[in-house]
């Protein structure tokens, strides 16, 4: 059994291996540390610089496609528009609405967007059959336009229905409850959800998440421990703000406080180890076997979590990876002349839309656009409905 103080369990060398092991994990823990904090000052620098240099061509192209969906919007009531063409045109408006709805830096309040969209298709006789007469063919016809409108299928019955084709408000209302259901998980998926982009990032597959566990169950187990206890309570009292006169050390300390409570919020006996290790220097530890074997499991433990928090830096979702990702790599020249290059076509995506808006005027223009979306659908539909060998051409020969 060994008495050591905070300041040298990252330093003290000694012939004996778990000493040295010990030693060598600690060493390897500041190590990945300072490398995922030095990339994630990288990826914070050049989302800055993006932002700086780019949002404003992202926010322009948001709001030229603000004004064409609303200039989509005024062909609904067009009567001429039908069948096919009326299918394209309620699709082209919901691809839209989805572009802007997906644009991060996107400042246009698409829930109104969307209202407009509905309370146009509600006021859109041909959306609306005589409900005193209408028959089963009509009603079908109806739930394939709002379904189409929508995306999927409605989760309605017939009767169901029918009594909203009777009272609009009552679909208007079924409208915007499926709308904020959607942004609900969609802002849950982008807080909890993370895409590795493999199935296999993980080599040993469902027995990772057993080990995870147990890890897991190990730290908190270990934050249990009476002198990691003992520790914490003695870095709360030495950080604890209402100690401290001075105004700026008060502010430190709350921040630092903040911390200290995160540390215990996650059970990271690491992150508390490193605190002491700089705020209580001369604390003694008794580090007896059991100790040191149980500080080794979880130094592998944040080695493992620092490991998963760099490649998530790397390849997570989250808006500055991507932006990373797309435009960060080779030299700082190469990196701003494809921000140049991506400015350029933002700018050519909102001079085309804005001439959209002055060139489509009339019903029979937009027909023909609509025309051509119709019939890449029915292409597309076609395609996937054809078996591969027809498709290119293949016949029992080849085989």
């Amino acid at each position: 059994m060994t008495t050591v103080i905070l300041s040298s369990l990252t330093t003290t060398q000694s012939t004996k291996t778990k000493k040295s092991k010990l030693n060598q994990l600690w060493s390897d823990v500041e190590k990945k540390r300072q490398r995922n904090q030095r990339y994630q000052a990288k990826l914070d620098d050049f989302y800055h610089y993006f932002k700086t240099s780019t949002e404003e061509q992202e926010q322009e192209v948001c709001f030229a496609t603000e004004k064409w969906i609303h200039h989509l919007f005024s062909f609904i009531p067009r009567k001429t528009i039908k069948g096919a063409q009326r299918e394209a045109l309620y699709d082209w408006i919901q691809e839209e609405l989805a572009i802007l709805e997906a644009n991060p830096f996107n400042t246009v309040n698409t829930t109104e967007l969307r209202d407009t969209f509905t309370e146009a298709l509600m006021a859109d006789s041909s959306n609306q059959p005589e409900t005193d007469s209408i028959t089963d063919e009509e009603l079908g016809h109806f739930r394939e336009e709002m379904s189409m409108m929508l995306g999927h299928d409605l989760d309605l019955s017939d009767e169901e229905l029918l009594e909203m084709v009777k009272e609009p408000q009552k679909f208007h209302d079924y409208l915007q409850e499926l709308i904020a259901e959607k942004m609900e998980d969609e802002h849950s998926e982008g807080e909890d959800d993370i895409d590795w982009g493999a199935d296999d990032f993980f080599s040993e597959g469902n027995g990772q998440a057993n080990v995870d566990s147990s890890h897991n169950e190990s730290s908190k187990a270990f934050f249990s421990d009476k002198q990691i206890t003992k520790l914490y309570r003695q870095l709360a009292k030495q950080l604890h703000p209402d100690r401290e006169m001075d105004e700026v050390k008060k502010s430190e300390k709350s921040i630092l406080m903040q911390q200290l409570s995160q540390t215990k919020k996650e059970k990271d006996v690491i992150a508390l180890l490193l605190m002491a290790q700089q705020y209580l220097p001369n604390h003694e530890m008794v580090m007896d076997k059991d100790m040191i074997e149980r500080l080794q499991a979880t130094l592998k433990e944040k080695i493992r979590q620092l490991n998963i928090e760099h490649q998530e830096l790397q390849y997570g979702n989250d808006l500055k990876s991507v932006i990373w990702q797309k435009f960060g790599g080779g030299s700082k020249a190469a990196r701003e002349k494809e921000l140049r290059q991506y400015r350029d076509t933002l700018l050519r995506e909102t001079k085309a839309l804005f001439e959209k808006c002055q060139e489509i005027k009339t019903v029979k223009q937009l027909q023909l656009h609509l025309k051509d979306r119709a019939n890449a659908s029915r292409f597309e539909a076609q395609l996937l409905r054809m078996d591969p060998s027809e498709l290119f051409g293949f016949d029992d020969d080849w085989f």
